[in-house]
């Protein structure tokens, strides 16, 4: 809407011109002081802030692979299980906003704490926390487990509530009454307090948590600071790159400096995801999961683009060693970019990434492309899902990019 604003034609003197682009600089200038000032007296705005910046689809959502990273960005304080029960660990923290009214009159703001144990085998189990401020609530945003809300009036909703108090802590437990799927034939619970201005909910599958394990973790629950046998590091999982500290962090495992184009050749693409994607992490289900620690950056076509198909990408991973066995791998060709060679492999079985569903839920086919290279002792893989067009000079940018 705002791209298609016009302003209304007026006849200005070039003294008038001049001494609005004069005022509108120094406003400008003191607008960028004061906010510096401001961000400067705020220890969680200087957290967050930095000349390191990623234009993402959805900045209001952001995951995080430890606690102390979420809490710098997060806008509440909350409590959060001090007990887990065996065999459980942490794997992400997720903060999001929702609304979907006019005026975002049921606007609700929540941290997820997710649980995960046999993390990538038949029999994984999860359980998660959430924590929520706003007039909105979780019960008409979808994010119960147990029940399955819906506003159309006569309605039968798909699922049974009753009032239970556990741990001291008074509230309603709700449990899904649909069909129960064949891959969770266990009954989806979702257990839901308030205390202090904040709700809180533990969505479990009765399988995965017993009710003596759920009256443990709600009698847990504690401030942050007075955590004492969870572990909520996150060691060894991966983590998505928001600001300067998660770059540093990123160089310091990977032991090299690193290459971060932020826009590639001049056909729109720009950096719209980066990942430092640990091997072996108990958090992630990505496509391609490298045997060694790698950089991961993303690049997405404009929505607007006239080149290429909206969900063309370009994946970018830089690591110590090989990221993919060519073995399995078509390959195509050569070629030389700046004195350096780099090999050209196609994927035509989508060994390492499937093929997607467009609207009609067929399957689409698009190329998949890896091109491999070495340069100064480091391994880079460009991954093209679609992208045909102009490969070698989004390619070239890859290449000649400065390491930092």
């Amino acid at each position: 809407m705002i791209t298609k604003f016009k302003q209304g034609s007026y006849k200005l003197f070039a003294t008038a011109i001049l001494l609005i682009l004069v005022l509108s600089a120094v406003l400008v200038t003191n607008a960028i002081v004061d906010s510096n000032a401001s961000q400067a007296t705020d220890s969680k705005e200087e957290n967050t802030v930095s000349s390191f910046q990623i234009d993402r689809l959805i900045p209001s959502s952001k995951w995080f692979h430890n606690l102390d990273r979420a809490l710098a960005f997060s806008t509440f304080d909350f409590k959060l299980p001090d007990y887990l029960p065996e065999g459980y660990r942490l794997k992400n923290v997720d903060l999001n906003e929702n609304f979907s009214k006019a005026n975002k009159a049921d606007w609700i703001e929540f941290v997820t704490i997710t649980f995960v144990s046999n993390f990538g085998q038949q029999d994984e189990q999860n359980f998660e926390i959430k924590a929520s401020k706003g007039n909105g609530t979780l019960l008409e945003h979808q994010l119960l487990w147990g029940a399955s809300y819906s506003q159309e009036p006569g309605r039968v909703p798909s699922y049974r509530q009753e009032d239970l108090t556990i741990a001291s802590m008074k509230g309603i437990m709700y449990t899904t009454t649909r069909p129960k799927y064949k891959k969770k034939p266990e009954t989806a619970k979702s257990f839901v307090w308030q205390e202090n201005g904040v709700t809180y909910s533990i969505n479990y599958y009765s399988a995965d948590l017993t009710q003596e394990e759920l009256v443990k973790v709600v009698q847990s629950f504690a401030l942050p600071e007075q955590v004492q046998y969870v572990d909520y590091k996150g060691e060894g999982n991966s983590f998505p790159l928001y600001d300067e500290t998660d770059l540093q962090e990123a160089k310091h495992i990977l032991g090299f400096p690193v290459k971060f184009p932020f826009a590639l050749s001049d056909y729109g693409l720009k950096v719209s995801d980066s990942v430092m994607q640990q091997a072996d992490d108990q958090n992630t289900g990505f496509y391609i999961r490298p045997d060694a620690d790698a950089l991961k950056n993303s690049y997405r076509v404009p929505y607007n683009s006239s080149i290429y198909e909206i969900n063309d990408t370009i994946d970018y991973y830089q690591s110590k060693a090989p990221i993919v066995d060519v073995s399995k791998l078509s390959f195509m060709h050569k070629l030389v970019i700046n004195g350096i060679e780099i090999s050209a492999y196609a994927d035509k079985d989508h060994i390492y990434w499937e093929p997607i569903h467009s609207d009609n839920n067929q399957l689409k086919f698009k190329t998949q492309t890896y091109y491999m290279w070495k340069q100064d002792g480091i391994y880079y893989t460009a991954f093209f899902l679609g992208v045909d067009k102009h490969q070698e000079e989004n390619l070239k940018a890859l290449v000649i990019a400065p390491v930092q």
